[in-house]
């Protein structure tokens, strides 16, 4: 028996069996795991959830431990694999204590957030959201060859060639024109400089935001580090899918229903379009073969959103906006299955990302549905899988943090990103995260941090723009949907130029995406 389990069994604990392989790992005998183990206070029983549970508190405590890289990487590396694992939880226990839940409705598979117990947020609370953030982004950025890598904690006071792994704490000019990042991880803090004559790093460098997590490669000593080489968490080029049956998708987003800027006569043109009562032979044949309808979130316009509201409203009551959501929805033929999110500062939830799904008691309506699978956001739905097609994963986003890098990125700025939402897309894929800065968005601190995003998906499309959009980015195809609403006062305000009414199709067996005009 290996001396972990040897040194825990003397000094009184137990150790459930599923452990005893992990402990026994000859990489865990290079270190004092028994003792970094015995500081967070175990139980007399270590079980497998008390071990995952404190995985991130443990490696932070390895990286503070005196000992060679290559030792601190296989052990890291060896520790990460468990990261992401669940303890074993009975059946009756697991609906109630995950948070993310796979629920299969009819033909496609959500990922959805569970809405968590209410209670009071605390520090704390911010420090596990950040620090499961780092972990996690950490483990995509190991992934690319960073040559010497090592914690902020251990670099020595000898200059050399060295990389690291971190968040940015903050980031300013300096009086030469030079940018300079304060850079942490959970074992230190350390300035790090981009020289503006280099400029496709100082270029490179611009666009990065507070709070994201990035590789950096230079030269420096434990004062600073001058930057050779910066990495993003990025996702990497993928095989695109294709369907083995000739199925659609359409997508739209922001119908603001009850609104007297609602275009109601153009969404009812669309669903006749849709249920094959208008259009030419062709297209009818068309829209036959449309099988999922996504809208992301604002479906209604709400109440008392912003000053003078009340004024722009033909429905002054939210119950009765989606009561007409729901009569609109329902003139649609039942073999099209409608995937629907919350989102943004219109629909009946709250303000904090991830929003929860649209509740029983505020649409009573929506839930008399067959066809109609109401979900959170953000969250991951799988479509048209089947027995040899594994399926498009499809990421809903509404987009509430747009604006805040459409408005404050320079790159963004300048290539008006929001005529061009596209590429605030591109930005955030980029970094793998819905909205990396701390006020770029309102979000619920939990242990988890829902906004990354861990699972690559083959389909992005989000909303809030109003302006219609459509790319690809390393292979996944992106979708800024368009709206259903006319420009508003509102909107003028934020910049926002609408393009209403337009829907664009997927044909899942090719992957051609056109642009259906019903303005």
């Amino acid at each position: 028996m290996k001396e972990v389990i040897k040194n825990l069994l003397k000094q009184g604990h137990l150790i459930e069996p599923n452990l005893i392989d992990i402990f026994s790992h000859e990489t865990l005998s290079r270190i004092p795991f028994t003792n970094l183990i015995i500081d967070l206070g175990p139980p007399r029983l270590i079980s497998k959830k008390f071990f995952l549970t404190n995985i991130p508190r443990i490696i932070e405590k390895v990286n503070a431990l005196d000992i060679d890289k290559e030792t601190l990487m296989k052990v890291n590396n060896y520790l990460m694999t468990f990261l992401e694992k669940k303890p074993e939880l009975k059946i009756e226990e697991r609906e109630e204590k995950e948070e993310l839940i796979n629920k299969k409705k009819g033909k496609v598979i959500v990922t959805e957030i569970k809405e968590p117990q209410i209670k009071k947020i605390e520090v704390k609370d911010f420090v596990k959201y950040f620090r499961d953030r780092f972990l996690t982004l950490k483990t995509f950025i190991q992934d690319h060859d960073l040559k010497n890598l090592t914690s902020i904690g251990k670099i020595s006071t000898n200059r050399r060639t060295l990389s690291i792994i971190g968040m940015i704490y903050n980031k300013r000019i300096t009086k030469n024109k030079n940018l300079l990042f304060e850079v942490e991880d959970l074992t230190g803090k350390i300035s790090v400089l981009v020289n503006h004559n280099r400029e496709e790093i100082f270029e490179k460098a611009k666009s990065i935001v507070e709070d994201e997590v990035i590789g950096i490669t230079g030269i420096g000593s434990d004062e600073i580090i001058f930057v050779n080489n910066i990495i993003f968490p990025d996702i990497a080029s993928r095989e695109k899918k294709r369907s083995t049956k000739e199925e659609y998708a359409i997508f739209t987003s922001d119908t603001h229903i009850g609104s007297d800027k609602f275009l109601e006569q153009n969404f009812l043109k669309f669903i006749d379009w849709l249920n094959g009562k208008i259009g030419s032979e062709k297209q009818r044949e068309l829209a036959k073969k449309v099988k999922y309808f996504f809208i992301v979130g604002d479906t209604v316009d709400g109440v008392g959103v912003y000053p003078g509201q009340e004024k722009e409203l033909i429905i002054q009551d939210i119950r009765e906006q989606y009561k007409k959501l729901a009569e609109l929805l329902n003139k649609i033929r039942k073999d099209v299955t409608i995937i629907m999110c919350p989102g943004g500062k219109h629909d009946a939830v709250r303000l904090i990302e991830p929003q929860p799904k649209i509740t029983k008691g505020m649409a009573p309506e929506l839930y008399e549905f067959d066809n109609l699978v109401l979900t959170t956001n953000p969250s991951l739905v799988k479509i048209g899988q089947t027995e040899d097609f594994d399926g498009f994963n499809v990421l809903m986003y509404h987009g509430d943090s747009y604006d805040y890098y459409a408005d404050s990125i320079d790159i963004l700025r300048q290539n008006n990103a929001k005529l061009r939402p596209d590429i605030i897309i591109h930005f955030l894929l980029k970094k793998r995260h819905l909205a990396p800065s701390h006020t770029s968005t309102t979000y619920d601190p939990r242990e988890k941090d829902y906004l990354v995003i861990r699972q690559v998906p083959d389909i992005f499309v989000s909303g809030h723009i109003h302006k219609s959009a459509i790319s690809i980015y390393n292979n996944i195809l992106t979708i800024s949907c368009s709206c259903w609403q006319s420009k508003t006062a509102y909107q003028e305000k934020f910049g926002h130029e609408p393009d209403p009414c337009k829907v664009p199709i997927l044909n899942m067996k090719t992957g051609k995406v056109n642009m259906l005009d019903f303005n």
